[in-house]
């Protein structure tokens, strides 16, 4: 019998019948045993036998005029590896348990009036060509394909590629919210090094704090791999902005994680 997970799980709640299933957990019992122990008349008691039957966790033996009850233990076993597979980590989780360590870290720093600052200095090898990921990071079709966390989606880019020229990112969460950053390049060196300012805007489009982002590309001795340099460096946060200092890394990480699916799916397929 094929257990309905969700069915099993509505009748095992009701708190006479999970009494049932821990006392068929000891062993096995007669249905008189059961409504001794219960404290109930036996017509109820048949009752949640009978539901409990139905769902497939319990068995009830027909033994002549007995009628004895036991777990149906293959049953359990299936939810059991259920629940086990529910209760395997996610790669989500990690993330999700590092930000909120350096969010509370932050915010507790911005409570003593302080200014948050922060550098983050990050290194990733890639199996693609330096051309390929300049224009990765530089073509904002291209840009639009990874430049958003886990959850996030692109809902607008913009990159002009000369020095002055405006940056802008509209990232937009599932239940609709919208996080704007803008700036603009300082640095443009074709294919080698990029520097520009995106920091998250209020609504008035006022920068929570400063952001500068430095990328350089160096080409591996073989010529087929490029190693990304990325030096991020934020200043000038107060205590609305803590959580986005905060999520600086993480947010990157995944960027970068972003980064080598698009440049692994399009291997066949050049995205030059």
């Amino acid at each position: 019998m094929t257990v309905d997970i969700q069915q099993a799980l509505a009748v095992i709640a009701e708190p006479t019948r999970f009494r049932i299933v821990r006392l068929l957990a000891e062993a096995p019992r007669t249905v008189g045993e059961v409504t001794l122990a219960l404290g109930a008349l036996q017509p109820q008691t048949t009752k949640h036998l009978q539901a409990l039957e139905a769902a497939g966790v319990v068995r009830v033996h027909r033994l002549g005029r007995r009628r004895v009850a036991s777990l149906d233990r293959e049953a359990l076993r299936t939810l059991g590896t259920w629940f086990a597979e529910l209760a395997e980590s996610t790669a989500d989780d990690a993330v999700l348990e590092r930000y909120e360590g350096a969010v509370a870290r932050a915010e507790a720093r911005t409570a003593l009036g302080e200014r948050l600052a922060t550098s983050l200095e990050l290194r990733r090898e890639f199996g693609a060509s330096a051309p390929a990921i300049w224009r990765a990071w530089t073509d904002p079709t291209v840009a639009a394909r990874w430049w958003s966390p886990a959850h996030f989606e692109v809902a607008e880019c913009s990159i002009d590629l000369v020095p002055g020229g405006q940056v802008s990112l509209t990232l937009r969460e599932p239940d609709g919210a919208e996080y704007r950053s803008a700036g603009r390049m300082r640095e443009v060196d074709p294919g080698r090094r990029l520097v520009y300012e995106l920091s998250p805007v209020d609504a008035a489009g006022r920068p929570l704090f400063q952001v500068v982002h430095v990328v350089a590309l160096e080409t591996g001795r073989s010529g087929g791999a490029t190693a990304v340099h990325l030096t991020v460096r934020a200043f000038g946060a107060d205590h609305r902005a803590a959580a986005m200092v905060a999520g600086l890394e993480a947010g990157w990480e995944q960027l970068l994680d972003g980064l080598e699916r698009l440049l692994s799916t399009d291997a066949a397929r050049p995205i030059l």
